[in-house]
């Protein structure tokens, strides 16, 4: 599967026990339109016969490698490893249980231009593959953000990346605590390295034995299941954004993000960091329809955000 005039696609695939859903992805890689790929496979120590589905598709396309590790080392290390063999000019990131238009890959690269990471929209299916209906991106105004953006919310989904080799390699090591594809994201979109194309491309699916649903499942059992997770992952995220911003200018604007995720904090400065968040609505909660200031639903979803991280505060640190 090799056209010499077009560049080499690394499709990096990470798997550990994904035998359920992981033959319909590796169907839908295989026959991409875009002809110059290779599908680079790490398999995190898996214990059911994704071993053995791998070794399989291996011995029919020599354009997948594969590669086992001798024990479990995380998704987001084990990403880290897969790119890190990747050969290609370009690297695309892939999940084990989601399946690909078969456009996918050509349509990124065709629009990635001289950007070091582009990312697109994913429709959502369920366990039996059947629509939800819905997309990941409900919300895709785009044109006007900053790195400001993503401080919260990350947007930039891992499975629907496309990035130079260069430029994803160059912002090794992933940190071992929250989300690879969202410090990415941070990173290219400060730099001016990221472009939307707003198009769906992948059927991503929501299933309970998915990374984030097992989370949610852990974090109920301290009653506060998915913001309990947001949580965790926003402080070792925005720690890492401000220890890349601290010797520049932007390090004062993460200062009450910081001090609202890691720091006990006054009344007095709860209400500050609560104006600070009004104030900064409409670049802060990127996903979240524009409203005025004035607005009351504004501010329920300021508040909202403020009480769960609060709460989360308290049972994971101990003190608000």
């Amino acid at each position: 599967m090799n056209d010499s005039n077009i560049p080499l696609v690394s499709i990096v695939l990470c798997t550990y026990n994904g035998e359920k859903y992981l033959q319909a992805q590796l169907d839908s890689l295989i026959v991409q339109t875009y002809k110059n790929i290779e599908i680079i496979i790490a398999d995190d120590f898996s214990k059911d016969n994704t071993r053995s589905i791998l070794s399989n598709y291996q011995a029919l396309y020599p354009f997948i490698k594969v590669f086992l590790n001798s024990e479990n080392i995380g998704f987001n290390k084990n990403f880290e490893k897969a790119i890190g063999l990747a050969s290609g000019e370009f690297v695309a990131i892939c999940d084990q249980d989601d399946i690909w238009d078969l456009n996918k890959l050509e349509e990124l690269a065709g629009n990635i231009g001289d950007k070091g990471v582009i990312f697109s929209n994913s429709r959502l299916i369920d366990e039996n593959s059947s629509p939800t209906g819905k997309l990941l991106l409900e919300f895709t105004s785009f044109s006007a953000i900053n790195y400001r953006s993503i401080l919260i919310n990350n947007f930039v989904t891992g499975h629907t990346i496309l990035a130079r080799s260069t430029f994803i390699k160059a912002i090794l090591p992933f940190s071992e605590n929250g989300y690879y594809d969202w410090w990415i994201g941070f990173v290219a979109i400060y730099n001016n390295q990221l472009v939307f194309l707003n198009k769906t491309l992948t059927s991503y699916r929501i299933h309970s034995s998915s990374v984030i649903q097992k989370e949610v499942s852990l974090a109920d059992r301290n009653s506060l299941g998915l913001s309990l997770v947001n949580y965790k992952s926003c402080k070792s995220q925005i720690e890492t954004f401000a220890d890349y911003l601290k010797n520049t200018q932007e390090n004062r604007f993460i200062k009450p993000l910081i001090s609202l995720y890691s720091k006990k904090t006054s009344a007095i400065q709860r209400t500050f960091i609560l104006m600070f968040l009004l104030y900064y609505y409409n670049i802060l909660f990127s996903l979240h329809k524009h409203r005025k200031i004035t607005s009351t639903t504004r501010f329920k979803i300021v508040n909202g955000y403020l009480k769960d991280v609060l709460e989360c505060k308290l049972q994971v640190l101990g003190f608000i």
